[in-house]
């Protein structure tokens, strides 16, 4: 009586749920052998019963694979596969699992709302095999024997050339059945429809890896490229190295020389995008970072928290399981720093393919380190180099105002002197002493002619007025001097009340004369204007000409141009030339220092 009760339960839920029903003896096997065969079969042909569970069977594989088709997401599809091959066959518990190199991880399962599925423990050793030797199997045992162990199925997910993606794994046939050769065929139609959903989806992630990690290439080559401090650079290694890898956090120094002996120092840390305050110095065999510059090797570290090598704020800080540290060489191999790198407990462990792509990383991030540090002490050369020649310059302009002081002060008034004696000497002679008065005369006209040109040089040298009269009637003079001597009309504008520097006074009184010496001797012009004005940068100054101009990319353009550039720059200013053969040239100054 019971058995029959059972049995009337049994078909009244098969027309309920869509499954093929353990009595059904269609399989896909069997119609599969009649196309391959060639016969003229339809579904027609077979008996009705089996026409409408072969319907149910390709309802539901259809469903699955929309399903499928539309999920990029791993877990969810392996989610969904558990649903769809739960429904199919009627199997009252599923799991799904994923296989990556070797190892199996459950990755979905039916039913998700029974807290105590899936079990955790061991794998079945069915799953087991299947690395090996992936083909379905069907365990089963007579219904009134039947348990979750024994009536079950084991379905593997092949991609091409047999390679295992996942397995599937179905256990207890519903209303207490026992699963079919056609339900294995039924669940193997399954497993091929999800095995182009799962290579699809890893498709997609990889691409979606490549992409993401051809941006991070792209950004730790611009960081490198953009010539960073040496510590700045080790941090955007690292950040960009986390991003690689998957890794929650890390850190990352330079080594340096401590009481004789290398050591690696680390400022910071970073974790899950921030950067926390850790200062460490670590020599050789101490902690994770001495450890690599002692091997010069990288170093993994399955789970850092239970290492004696761990750092212990670090161990109770973060939540830090696996750790891989990579030395930073340069090109003679020497170990000039270090980066580590953390996943979270319970995440896989690093692998030495990582290793090596974080090795080449760390070379990349070497050179740049090189060369940022050899830029680094070219800046200060040239730092060196500057001060020592603004040193000069000034050396120069004192030596300069003393030579003309001397000249108009000491050697002037001797020649004023001397002339004035000549005079008083020529109205001694008699009148008969006619040849002897004209030499004197034209000895006193040869002294007077020296005592011009001597005062012009103590000018030229150092105008006195620059400290007398000050800039602008100093500049003044100067241009009123180029216009009497050389009838060219020059125009100046100064639009500032700012004062100048002593050395900007000096330095532009220099531009100024060096500019109008050029344009007298090359460039032919009918006009010059002078401008001293402001600006948002700061007080500017344009010299400009209506000449013939130049190519101010000829090496040949001068020597006096390249002076009135070192000048500048010296006290941290600029000039740029403007110039086109035919169409006059513009001499411009920028950031003049004020006081």
């Amino acid at each position: 009586m019971d058995n029959r009760n059972d049995a009337t339960r049994m078909n009244q839920d098969a027309q309920r749920w869509p499954h093929v029903d353990a009595s059904s003896s269609l399989s896909f096997q069997k119609i599969n052998r009649c196309f391959d065969q060639q016969n003229m079969h339809t579904l027609q042909d077979f008996p009705s019963g089996e026409q409408q569970s072969f319907r149910k069977s390709l309802a539901c594989l259809s469903d699955a694979a929309q399903a499928f088709a539309l999920e990029l997401d791993s877990r969810k599809l392996f989610q969904s596969i558990a649903a769809h091959a739960a429904k199919l066959v009627a199997a009252e518990r599923v799991v799904t699992y994923v296989v990556d190199e070797q190892k199996i991880e459950r990755e979905g399962w039916y039913p998700t709302s029974d807290p105590q599925w899936p079990p955790q423990g061991p794998l079945p050793k069915e799953l087991a095999r299947m690395l090996s030797r992936p083909e379905p199997v069907l365990s089963r045992l007579h219904a009134a024997r039947a348990d979750s162990a024994h009536n079950a199925m084991f379905i593997p997910l092949l991609g091409t050339q047999n390679r295992l993606l996942g397995l599937i794994e179905l256990r207890r046939k519903r209303w207490g059945g026992i699963f079919s050769e056609s339900d294995l065929d039924v669940a193997v139609a399954l497993a091929r429809v999800a095995t182009a959903a799962v290579d699809r989806t890893r498709l997609f992630h990889r691409m979606v890896e490549w992409s993401k990690s051809m941006e991070m290439l792209l950004s730790f080559n611009a960081a490198v490229n953009q010539h960073l401090q040496p510590t700045e650079l080790v941090r955007q290694l690292l950040v960009n190295a986390a991003g690689f890898v998957d890794a929650c956090g890390g850190a990352a120094g330079l080594s340096i020389q401590h009481e004789h002996a290398p050591a690696m120092v680390t400022e910071s840390c970073y974790f899950n995008g921030n950067w926390y305050p850790f200062e460490r110095r670590w020599l050789a065999r101490q902690g994770v970072a001495g450890t690599v510059l002692e091997t010069e090797f990288p170093l993994l570290l399955a789970d850092y928290a239970a290492s004696e090598l761990a750092d212990r704020e670090l161990r109770h800080r973060f939540n830090i399981g696996p750790c891989v540290c990579v030395p930073i060489k340069n090109a003679e191999q020497s170990v000039m720093g270090f980066f580590k790198l953390f996943r979270a407990t319970g995440q896989s462990e690093f692998t030495w393919q990582e290793a090596a792509l974080l090795e080449s990383l760390g070379n990349t991030a070497a050179v740049a380190i090189e060369n940022a540090r050899l830029v680094k002490s070219l800046e200060l050369k040239n730092e060196q180099i500057k001060k020592l020649s603004a040193a000069n310059v000034r050396r120069l302009e004192e030596e300069r105002q003393h030579i003309a002081r001397e000249l108009h002060d000491e050697t002037g008034q001797v020649l004023i002197g001397l002339k004035l004696r000549l005079q008083l000497l020529s109205k001694r002679l008699q009148a008969d002493q006619v040849t002897a008065k004209a030499d004197l005369n034209l000895l006193r006209d040869q002294v007077n002619q020296a005592a011009v040109r001597l005062n012009g040089l103590a000018k030229r040298l150092r105008p006195p007025t620059l400290d007398e009269l000050g800039f602008e009637a100093t500049l003044r003079q100067l241009i009123g001097d180029f216009r009497n001597q050389f009838n060219l009309p020059i125009q100046l504008e100064i639009a500032t009340e700012q004062r100048l520097t002593q050395e900007a006074e000096t330095t532009l009184y220099r531009i100024v004369q060096e500019g109008l010496t050029n344009v007298i001797k090359h460039a032919n012009a009918t006009r010059i204007m002078i401008r001293l004005h402001e600006q948002p940068t700061g007080l500017a100054l344009d010299i400009e000409d209506n000449g013939c101009g130049f190519n101010v990319d000829d090496p040949q353009a001068g020597l006096g141009l390249i002076g009135i550039q070192e000048r500048m720059m010296m006290l941290g200013g600029e000039v740029t030339i403007q110039s086109q053969t035919g169409h006059g040239t513009a001499l411009r100054v920028r950031r003049i220092p004020t006081k």
